[in-house]
């Protein structure tokens, strides 16, 4: 008996006896009996309940009950914490006795693993999971965006909220190369799927991560770690039709404040006077600004007049599953949208995707499937560059004029508000793809237990872009004349057409030999089997400018004197041989190996070939000499290492390179460029894969029937065979252009630990709650790198975390000239500027003074709490994500014609400040000022919590849906990235942009219903 429910026992046995509800209604008879266990132990406190009603009691302190129930009532409930819940038929009897099992489904669910399933109590591997339950609550368009804070050592960072550009940087175990870290990802045995990121959460059955040498089972390409991913399929049973709708409206989850136009005004004056002119505002004028009754003097905040209050999203999912003992079959179709956070902005997303996966039996022994997936994504952009550069337009200027004419914004006509429209043109990308799988499972009927299995994918994806930018109009007042003149806007002179089209095709067969039998105390599971792959990639580009009108946007109606085009073809391939040979006794002692001897064609014949074992091994200790103390359910060791390969690097290195192209050779008068040949990457004939050797240990514990649920890791891998070139190490003046070598060595450690806790009030309420916690750390080191040799000790990589940035050691900012005077100083400085830390003694602040921090925007702390309850119809569902150990850097600035941060302006250094947070502005885009350096002054710690989850649900009572027609409906209110809490104030704490210049992450508030029929 869990400890944490005595107390409440102890109350609800006082109450023993008493029924709830209709207890005594006419006609009512008693019920008697005892609740024990399966050892034979009386169980007080179990609930008893009517099936259907409110009428129930609770055992008393012998486990006896009686209740007293109406000659209509059919079947008992009976529960109780930590213990199956039994449905017990009541039949004419009056004595009814109930043995109820513990509840120990934990571990004896099972785990999707490389290839295969594994039961959780007998896991070796360092492998996590999350149920679909969980993924669903996130309202998020992008599945890499639901995934934060639940499975520990998965590092998800959302740097833009775009839409279809929202994907989450996606690590596991942080960053282990200098090179590629994404991890391996595998849908329902298809590997790297495309748009695996946009399949509908309602379609997923679950998500498993492999961190350790349990990944050692898909060879090359896991050393960063594999992510699996397993869709729904049918059951035999009546078909089920389900629909899902949510709509969401999302919001920025933190947007800049920059300076009005008084504060901006005061501040250009600052920067004339200091320029030896006169001020431009007068202070009449600045008190126009700020009163607001001149329309000639605007105190514009941009965010605020180009940016809606929110914007729509929005998602469907309609799928029907069911089938009989020998066909079952699972379909469904999604569609999701996501709208501009501009007015009128042209930012938009529509996704499309259709799944079937069929199953079935043709006898006993073979049974086929068939998986189909499509989907398409539809994405459109501005014509012209990244907008949110320019919202820092200068407050002094409105973004509409009283007429209606927009402004000219910042320099060049870059008015945000007119930029995000169609007026700038439309980059619109189609994606489509098809992935189709075909496989067999067949088993020996004449040796049991063996069997074979395989399976065929083809898949094939087409990207269409088509980029339409055109010059548009905006306007400058004369307020002298009163007269609006006219200009253009953009970098181009006149429109112009960018098409291409891409096309990447792949075939995998796979096939597979098994075999798993129990002989008694022992158990075997065992495979070998082969895999080939082969893909192709076409591109085909075209341009076209100088178009006669700004409405023909196809290429046929540009000036074909200005037409250009390109295009370029590749293909790919891979083989492998695969294995794993499972065993336990008694489930008590486990050991797995698995092995892939893997080929790939990016490699020189004689070296496309390695082999990538891993070994993973467990100690049941509550089945040893824990067996027989009270309240462990499972406490189990296991440790493992294994050895990976990484072979994501540009192909072919190992062969000379040239390109060919019209920057060849340049003959006649006047001169006409020619194609030529021009020389490459020089070969590199020993190129090879990265080798990554990772070491696990760890300790897994459930208590009390799932009252206290653990797992701790301490892991370490060393990879070595790092691709990366010798540019430090070779003079410029050479020109020599290298190709990768295998030269790098970094380490990677760290813990993790995962908590959760589960319970259910004894009361006929339905009340059952979960709660769980978990967080990883893990820390990186740069044994060997490629640098130069003259490199001081402080500046160099090596010794450094991966991503470590060279900065300055600020002091503080100089409040005196004596204090200028008598320091050292970077050219230029003046009283008001940042002081620096003269690391090489030699009198002055240079670049030499630059020290390597370990800190950079990946953070060494990852960390979830979450939560469920339950209580009759109602659900609730909260989780809280959040990072520590990430910094930012900065690069603000302010100038006469370009915005700033309110705060940086407000608190900025002026002339006898004794205590100014800020040192005097920067007023370059350019690392060139004195306080503008690259320093710690402007390195800011990322950490953040985050309430990325909530979601309350109430299921419809059967009553209501007899009258809807519906098998269970449900609706919910959802929301995600709710509240952020961090250092940073500026911009969200997840963006990796030093100007601030993405767009923002969204918080979405989400309504949905499902409904099954």
């Amino acid at each position: 008996m869990k400890k944490s429910t005595r107390y409440l026992i102890l109350l609800l046995v006082l109450l023993g006896g008493m029924n709830f509800g209709n207890a005594f209604a006419q006609g009512a008879r008693v019920l008697n009996g005892t609740v024990s266990g399966q050892n034979g132990q009386s169980i007080p406190g179990a609930t008893i309940l009517v099936k259907g009603t409110t009428n129930g009691t609770v055992t008393d302190m012998d486990g006896k009950y009686s209740l007293s129930v109406g000659t209509d009532a059919q079947v008992l409930i009976v529960s109780f914490v930590g213990m199956l819940t039994s449905e017990v038929t009541i039949g004419n009897r009056s004595q009814i006795n109930v043995t109820l099992e513990e509840e120990t489904a934990d571990l004896d669910e099972f785990v999707v693993i490389g290839y295969g399933t594994q039961k959780k109590a007998t896991l070796t591997g360092s492998v996590t999971s999350v149920e679909s339950e969980q993924v669903i609550s996130n309202p998020s368009v992008n599945l890499t965006n639901s995934l934060s804070g639940l499975l520990p050592g998965l590092v998800a960072m959302n740097r833009s909220g775009e839409p279809g550009a929202d994907n989450s940087t996606i690590l596991i175990r942080g960053s282990n190369t200098t090179g590629d870290n994404s991890p391996f990802v595998v849908v329902d045995g298809v590997q790297n799927p495309p748009g695996w990121q946009r399949i509908n959460p309602n379609d997923i059955e679950s998500i498993s991560v492999l961190k350790d040498a349990s990944a050692a089972i898909y060879g090359a390409r896991a050393a960063n770690g594999v992510i699996l991913i397993t869709t729904k399929r049918g059951t035999a049973g009546k078909p089920t039709l389900s629909y899902t709708f949510n709509q969401g409206i999302s919001q920025p989850t933190r947007l800049p404040e920059l300076a009005g136009s008084p504060l901006f005004a005061g501040y250009v004056n600052e920067m004339m006077v200091k320029d030896g002119q006169d001020p431009r505002y007068s202070d009449a004028e600045i008190e126009l600004f700020r009163n607001g009754t001149d329309p000639n003097y605007s105190n514009t905040n941009w965010y605020d007049e180009v940016l809606k209050d929110y914007s729509l999203q929005s998602m469907h999912n309609l799928s029907l599953r069911g089938g009989s003992e020998s066909v079952r079959y699972s379909m469904s179709g999604s569609y999701s949208h996501q709208n501009s956070i501009f007015k009128e902005g042209v930012h938009d997303f529509k996704g499309y995707t259709i799944r079937s996966n069929i199953d079935a039996d043709v006898n006993e022994y073979i049974t086929v499937n068939l998986d189909l997936n499509l989907g398409m994504d539809d994405r459109s952009q501005p014509g012209t560059e990244n907008p949110w550069g320019w919202l820092n337009a200068i407050p002094m200027m409105p973004v509409y004029y009283q007429n209606g004419y927009p402004s000219a914004g910042i320099e060049q006509g870059l008015n945000p508000a007119v930029m995000t429209t169609s007026a700038s043109g439309d980059h619109n990308t189609k994606t489509k793809r098809a992935i189709s799988k075909v496989g067999f499972n067949v088993k020996a009927p004449w040796v049991e237990g063996l069997g074979m299995d395989g399976y065929f994918v083809y898949s094939n994806e087409d990207i269409m872009d088509k980029n339409w930018r055109t010059p548009w109009t905006v306007y400058n007042y004369d307020m002298a004349n009163d007269a609006y003149i006219p200009l253009r806007g953009g970098r181009i002179t006149a429109p112009e057409l960018t098409q291409s089209t891409q096309s990447v095709s792949s075939t995998f067969l796979n096939f597979r030999i098994k075999y798993e039998r129990q002989y008694g105390d022992h158990y075997i599971n065992s495979f070998i089997g082969a895999e080939q792959t082969k893909g192709g990639d076409a591109y085909y580009e075209a341009f076209r400018r100088n178009y006669l009108s700004p409405t023909l946007s196809e290429l046929f109606a540009g000036d074909p004197a200005t037409q250009q085009n390109d295009g370029v073809s590749s293909e790919s391939s891979r083989q492998s041989i695969l294995g794993r040979l499972s065993y336990n006794y008694q489930e008590k002692y486990i050991i797995d190996f698995n092995a892939r001897y893997d080929g790939s064609y990016v490699f020189p014949e004689g070296k496309r070939f390695g082999f990538f074992p891993g070994v993973s091994a467990a100690w049941v200790l509550s089945e040893e000499f824990l067996k027989d103390v009270s309240g462990i359910n499972d406490l189990k060791l296991r440790t493992s290492v294994g050895k990976m390969g990484n072979d994501r690097i540009s192909p072919f290195q190992f062969m000379p390179a040239y390109s060919l192209g019209l920057n060849g050779y340049h003959f006649g008068l006047p001169t006409t460029s020619q194609l030529g040949v021009v020389p490459g990457v020089t070969p590199n004939p020993n190129v090879t894969w990265e080798v990554a050797t990772t070491y696990n240990i760890g300790l897994d514990g459930m208590f009390w029937n799932g009252g206290l649920s653990f797992t701790l890791e301490a892991f370490k891998q060393r990879r070595t065979n790092i691709l990366t070139k010798r540019d430090l190490e070779v003079p410029f003046y050479t020109g020599l252009q290298l190709p990768d070598e295998n030269i790098g060595i970094v380490e990677n450690k760290g813990l993790e630990l995962a908590l959760s806790h589960r319970g259910k009030a004894s009361s006929p309420g339905g009340f059952s709650y979960t709660v769980g916690g978990n967080i990883a750390f893990n820390k990186n080191k740069i044994i060997d790198i490629s640098e130069a040799q003259d490199v001081p000790d402080y500046q160099k990589a090596e010794g450094s975390i991966l991503g470590a940035g060279l900065y300055y050691e600020a002091l503080g900012i100089f409040r005196t000239q004596e204090e200028v005077d008598s320091n050292p100083v970077y050219p230029g400085t003046l009283v008001g500027h940042l002081q620096y830390t003269d690391v090489n003694n030699d009198g002055i602040i240079s670049s030499q003074d630059m020290v390597r921090m370990d800190k950079s925007n990946i953070p060494q702390i990852t960390f979830g709490i979450n939560g469920t309850l339950n209580y009759g119809q109602f659900s609730l569902f909260a989780n809280f994500s959040g990072q520590g150990g990430a910094w930012q850097y900065y690069h603000q600035n302010a100038r006469i014609a370009v915005n700033g941060l309110a705060e940086l302006i407000e608190n900025r250094y002026t002339a006898g400040s004794m205590d100014s947070k800020y040192p005097i502005l920067p007023d370059l885009e350019t690392r060139t000022q004195p306080s503008g350096l690259q320093s710690t002054f402007w390195l800011q710690n990322a950490s953040f919590l985050r309430f990325k989850t909530l979601q309350v649900g109430y299921n419809l009572p059967e009553t209501i849906l007899k009258k809807l027609g519906v098998s269970t409906a449900r609706v919910y209110l959802n929301g995600n990235n709710l509240l952020t809490i961090s250092e940073i104030k500026w911009f969200d704490p997840e963006g990796d942009n030093e100007r601030g210049s993405f767009y923002p992450q969204s918080r979405i508030f989400n309504l949905g219903v499902d409904l099954s029929f």
